[in-house]
């Protein structure tokens, strides 16, 4: 026992090899590339949100909400987790390993929750149309919008809370692991995590529920003339995106809660872990992109627009997709 307590090194888990190998220059220039992607969409979906008068709505706030997240995810992934594996230093101090974790999970956290808030929202204006303005008032958007951050800050906390649950950011085993608190340590995991993990995965689950709820009422009433508006094609192609972003979110889930049972030196696994995840935020920025024709046509007209001329091609676009008022659910 003594011996094993002169070899253990608090934070060993966190820190790097002290060289660096092809795997680290192949796995960190796919996390960059995967991260970067995930981030410009999130910016786009951010831009076409604050732009299209569409997304002005319950609809747009918590979408909004929910790409911070995944921003702030893979931020933390450019900024600390990308340089980290390619330079694979030795000498880092613990706290960043863990602090990245830290903040990136909080982020990710609250993408996760957000993923149910608009599962629902689709689900209330699509089944119960004529009570959605007094369910979803902007008061009550934006106290749960700011309930859901406080939320993901008391789970953020938690693994700081309760004894040696801490996790970090490992740039030898690609992926967010256990950091040991001592050696008299006999689990290689962190409760917390474990708990947060299966939780999110649950809740998930639960809301896939919600998706087949809208869908079997859209199925019902695809043929009425409720069906052939602009306004409820709107909300189909709404209630897509949403179902879109549960099926990878539950598959990202899966796998990481698989893993986590699993052996560490599985690289393979451990690196599509991460991966999965980011490309889960990839996929939900797409959807709103492809799926949105008001958003293609508005970032293909800024495109082709040249410096020139973009004033006069901003004010056709504006006019073109200017929505009239009306009482609809988006």
């Amino acid at each position: 026992m003594e011996a094993l307590n002169a070899t253990f090194v608090f934070g060993d888990e966190v820190r790097g090899r002290g060289y660096v190998t092809r795997t680290d220059l192949i796995v960190g220039s796919v996390l960059f590339w995967l991260s970067a992607t995930a981030v410009i969409l999130g910016v786009l979906n951010l831009v076409a949100i604050k732009k299209l008068r569409i997304f002005h709505n319950p609809f747009g706030w918590f979408w909004a909400s929910r790409t911070i997240g995944e921003l702030g995810f893979n931020i933390v992934h450019l900024v600390y987790s990308v340089p980290i594996t390619i330079l694979q230093p030795k000498e880092i101090p613990v706290e960043l390993g863990i602090a990245a974790f830290t903040v990136g999970y909080f982020f990710a956290h609250e993408a996760c929750v957000m993923h149910q808030i608009v599962s629902l929202n689709r689900c209330v204006a699509v089944c119960v149309p004529l009570k959605y303005q007094a369910i979803y008032t902007k008061r009550t958007c934006c106290v749960l919008i700011a309930f859901v951050w406080i939320e993901v800050f008391i789970i953020g906390a938690a693994y700081h809370a309760v004894p040696c649950n801490l996790l970090g950011y490992s740039p030898q085993l690609y992926e967010f692991t256990f950091v040991k608190c001592s050696s008299t340590v006999g689990r290689d995991y962190s409760l917390v995590g474990t708990v947060v993990n299966r939780l999110c995965f649950s809740i998930c689950a639960a809301t896939v529920c919600f998706d087949v709820i809208t869908l079997w009422k859209i199925f019902r009433i695809h043929m009425s003339k409720e069906a052939k508006s602009k306004d409820f094609r709107r909300e189909i192609r709404f209630c897509v995106q949403s179902s879109v972003q549960n099926v990878t979110m539950m598959t990202a889930l899966t796998w990481i809660v698989w893993i986590n049972n699993a052996k560490a030196e599985e690289t393979f696994k451990t690196v599509l872990t991460l991966d999965a995840l980011i490309f889960t935020h990839i996929t939900n920025a797409l959807v709103l992109i492809l799926l949105n024709p008001e958003v293609r046509s508005r970032f293909l007209q800024l495109l082709l627009c040249r410096k020139d001329t973009r004033i006069n091609c901003t004010t056709h676009v504006s006019t073109h997709h200017k929505q009239p008022n009306s009482s609809s659910v988006a």
